[in-house]
């Protein structure tokens, strides 16, 4: 049976495959605005899909960025001017073998989906009052949820050096309010309303938005954590 994410990831991979055609198709008819506009589209699912992959799999950016050189270095081959190019079947050689190691790597997910998944049903059912989801422990940053009405709050805290290494991070303004935050009293603020509130998924794609595309994830990360309240 496959995982709500796994899912997900299917279904915009499916999306992405049609725009793809669509877009071949309106060049191919010289319609160059829809081709646009569906070129745009095309590149919020590639960001989506890259979020939920790094999600299923923390060292997919660096296997995809190595594959990304894969296919340069084939695609210079086959010109006659490169054809047997010691360097580039070098580098070509180079970039497999880290792709391969890439992958034989352990997977450890940057954190536990069933407990994410737990802590926010435990939320919305009243059993806890709250709970702070830790990116990372030094310097600490979390997203602290909570529960008023039909509404889920959640928020980003730090400490004082947590403050100083993020600064830009946290000044990016156009990056959280892309993401659905708000400015409130000086503080970034999700606001989640759980009126059509089916499953953790959504909730999760914000979490590892804020992990992947605002704090940008790298190996310095620890396990991230929860606490509840």
């Amino acid at each position: 049976m496959k995982s709500d994410l796994e899912e997900t990831i299917e279904s915009y991979e499916i999306e992405k495959v049609e725009l793809e055609k669509q877009i071949a198709e309106y060049v191919k008819e010289a319609d160059f605005l829809y081709a646009h506009y569906h070129q745009r589209a095309l590149r919020k699912i590639n960001q989506t899909l890259n979020t939920l992959k790094n999600l299923q799999n923390p060292l997919h950016r660096r296997i995809d960025e190595q594959q990304m050189y894969i296919d340069n270095c084939k695609r210079m081959l086959v010109d006659p001017r490169y054809s047997g190019n010691e360097y580039l079947n070098r580098r070509l050689t180079e970039h497999e073998n880290k792709v391969l190691e890439l992958q034989s790597v352990p997977i450890k997910p940057s954190y536990d989906s069933q407990e994410i998944d737990d802590a926010i049903f435990s939320l919305v059912n009243g059993e806890i009052s709250g709970f702070k989801f830790y990116f990372k422990s030094a310097p600490e940053v979390y997203a602290g949820f909570t529960k008023s009405d039909d509404i889920i709050y959640i928020q980003i805290y730090y400490n004082l050096d947590g403050s100083h290494e993020y600064q830009y991070f946290l000044s990016d303004v156009n990056k959280f309010k892309a993401l659905g935050f708000m400015s409130i009293d000086g503080n970034w603020v999700y606001t989640y309303d759980l009126t059509s509130f089916k499953d953790a998924l959504e909730i999760k794609i914000v979490l590892a938005r804020l992990v992947y595309d605002i704090f940008h994830y790298d190996r310095k990360y620890d396990e991230a954590r929860i606490e509840l309240g």
